[in-house]
């Protein structure tokens, strides 16, 4: 249970950045605890668009969720029971009938019109009010089980205490990050264009977990692949890569904190492998001084608190492959297949192996490279590769 639990609490962090997780996380604990259905909402009086962002579940239909959204908000019994007695203002977990007894619970049209139709009946919840940014939504993390089951025992509650922290935090966090997402058109236009580069960018905290992140780099950590996040923070899968991107990281949010300049020259690059074999990831870790500390996807301090401290430039060039070569035949009049042959050079592929892949001598792979080089004003395959780079920071279509 404690191995499951570390696990459930590196998948909470996980969420922060990638809040479609946060179904997986609840049918985690409804497995841990034997609980058939899962539901994160929040019970404050305000309820839009920013709210309902906040909200996940498991195993509950989208007719059940309007069913309860539309009808039942107000009709929750155990959630009235609770507001009314200052429980969803704390950070405190209770059972159903802790709240309400079993035989007021059955009376009510709430048990009778929406929950035993669908095989809710006994209740597990977590308050995660924080008194602070979590106070206005009031969410609070639902399990559910039969109205014939036995009751929830006391390990549900000690494990839905240990989680409740960690949950807070993440949810404190996803708040930030929604509020950043409604600062401004200038905040959101620049969130929408960082989103269709096809590098990947992380946001670091002073802490270095990641505090955004855009559609490419969340991609990347969905592959499992070399990359992960754990506790929000980015690291490598293997030993000494590993070792060494957490101490670039921290140098670089430490630099930052310091209110050190940021120069080009702080800026650190390694490469990250990749267990498939594919190209290895390769990364820039860039501390960001208070002056230049603007994210896109909002304020560097836009009054929560965070402050962006760093940002990591990751790029996988077997996933951009393709749409450079387009853009190079565009810009330069490659060929198809002068084209193709950068692809496998960004693919870590010397001529040798180009030329053994395609069925040409070695010769005709020199041949094509040197004609690559005049129509690109490169004369060096380390100045393509250059320029390449440079190609990969246009953005995708949408």
């Amino acid at each position: 249970m404690a191995q499951d639990a570390d696990s459930l609490i590196e998948d909470i962090y996980d969420a922060v950045t990638f809040p479609e997780r946060w179904g997986g996380i609840l049918e985690r604990l409804c497995t841990l605890t034997d609980a058939t259905h899962g539901f994160l909402f929040t019970t404050g009086p305000r309820y839009d668009s920013r709210t309902a962002a906040l909200w996940a579940r498991h195993n509950i239909t989208d007719r059940q969720l309007a069913d309860y959204t539309t009808h039942f908000r107000h009709r929750d019994v155990w959630a009235n029971a609770a507001a009314a007695r200052g429980l969803l203002n704390r950070c405190v977990v209770r059972r159903g009938e802790e709240l309400v007894p079993d035989a007021v619970l059955r009376r009510s049209a709430f048990f009778n019109e929406l929950l035993r139709d669908h095989g809710m009946g006994r209740l597990c919840a977590l308050a995660l009010s924080d008194g602070g940014e979590l106070a206005p939504m009031q969410p609070v993390l639902s399990l559910f089980r039969p109205a014939d089951a036995s009751p929830f025992p006391d390990e549900t509650v000690r494990l839905l205490q240990d989680c409740a922290p960690h949950i807070q935090r993440a949810m404190r966090l996803r708040v930030r990050l929604l509020a950043r997402e409604d600062g401004g058109d200038d905040a959101r236009w620049s969130g929408r264009a960082v989103d269709r580069l096809p590098i990947g960018i992380a946001l670091l905290d002073a802490a270095g977990r990641i505090v955004g992140m855009n559609r490419a780099g969340r991609a990347m950590i969905d592959m499992r692949d070399g990359l992960r996040l754990q506790h929000g923070r980015l690291q490598a899968e293997q030993g000494a890569e590993a070792r060494r991107l957490t101490h670039v990281l921290d140098a670089a949010v430490s630099t930052a904190g310091r209110g050190v300049t940021a120069r080009r020259g702080e800026a650190a690059d390694l490469r990250v492998s990749r267990p498939s074999g594919r190209a290895s990831y390769l990364l820039t870790v860039l501390p960001l001084s208070p002056e230049t500390a603007v994210g896109p996807f909002g304020d560097a301090d836009g009054g929560d608190g965070v402050r962006i401290r760093a940002a990591v430039y990751i790029v996988d060039p077997a996933a951009v492959t393709p749409g450079v070569g387009k853009r190079l035949g565009a810009l330069f009049g490659l060929t198809p297949v002068e084209a193709g042959l950068v692809a496998d050079l960004l693919a870590d592929l010397t001529p040798a192996e180009i030329g053994g892949r395609r069925g040409v001598a070695i010769s005709t792979v020199r041949s094509q490279l040197r004609n690559i080089f005049a129509k690109t004003g490169t004369t060096r395959q380390s100045e393509l590769m250059n320029l390449v780079n440079r190609c990969l920071m246009l953005p995708e279509g949408p």
